[in-house]
C-alpha cells in the first residue's frame, strides 16, 4: 500500500501546472482509479482513525481536481476537523462559497491552518508578487494575509469568488491560484502525517 501512494504522490507532485480555482475536471482520470483502488486498511476500529483514512482519500481526489469524489469522501466525515476542511475547499472550487464557508467554520483552527498562514506570509514577504500585481483588492489582501496572525479561509474565499465573477484582472489569478496551492499542500501535509500514524498503529 505503501508503494502504491507514494507514486500517487510523486504523481501528483510532478504536476507542472496549479490546479485551477475552479477546475472542470480531473487532472489525470488514469490517476483516479488508483486513488480509488488504495486499499486503505487499519487494524484500528476508532472512528478518529477511519476518518484519518477517509480524509487521505478525499485529499487525493481534489489535488487530482476530481471535485465530485472527493465530495463523496469528505461527506463520510462531515463531523472530523480535516474532513471538513476538505470539504469546504471543495466547495469553493465548484464556486458555492457560502456552503464552503460554513465547513470552514466546521473545521475551525484547524492545525494546517497555521503552517498555512506562515507559508503564505513568507510567500508575500520573499516574492517579488506584490510588485507584480497591480493596485487592488487582490493586492491589498495579500498585505493583509501577511500581516495577519491566523489563517482565515473565509477572506481567502472571497477573494476567490471575486477573480471568479470576473470583478479582478487576468493578472492576479496566478498569485491567487498559488496561495491555492500552498493551502492545498499544507492540508495533505497534516492529512497524510494523521493517515501514516494511522496505518502503522
Amino acid at each position: 500500500m505503501e508503494n502504491t501512494l507514494a507514486l500517487i504522490k510523486g504523481r501528483l507532485e510532478a504536476r507542472h501546472t496549479l490546479s485551477a480555482l475552479s477546475p472542470k475536471h480531473a487532472w489525470d482520470s488514469a490517476l483516479d482509479d488508483q486513488i480509488a483502488d488504495l486499499p486503505l486498511e487499519t487494524t484500528l476500529t476508532t472512528r478518529a482513525a477511519e476518518a484519518a483514512l477517509i480524509a487521505l482519500r478525499a485529499g487525493l481526489y481534489l489535488l487530482n481536481d476530481n471535485l465530485n469524489a472527493s465530495h463523496s469522501q469528505s461527506q463520510e466525515i462531515e463531523d472530523d476537523a480535516t474532513g471538513a476542511y476538505w470539504h469546504g475547499i471543495m466547495h469553493r472550487m465548484e464556486g458555492d462559497y457560502s456552503n464552503a464557508n460554513y465547513w470552514f467554520s466546521q473545521a475551525g483552527a484547524h492545525p494546517a491552518m497555521e503552517k498555512l498562514q506562515a507559508r503564505v506570509a513568507d510567500w508575500i514577504q520573499n516574492s517579488v508578487v506584490l510588485g507584480d500585481l497591480p493596485n487592488g483588492q487582490v493586492r491589498d489582501s495579500l498585505l493583509h494575509m501577511k500581516q495577519q496572525v491566523r489563517w482565515n479561509p473565509n477572506a481567502f474565499t472571497s477573494m476567490v469568488a471575486l477573480q471568479e465573477r470576473g470583478t479582478l484582472s487576468e493578472e492576479t489569478r496566478g498569485a491567487i491560484e498559488y496561495v491555492q496551492h500552498l493551502e492545498l499542500i499544507e492540508l495533505f501535509n497534516y492529512t497524510c502525517e494523521a493517515a501514516q500514524r494511522v496505518l502503522e498503529a
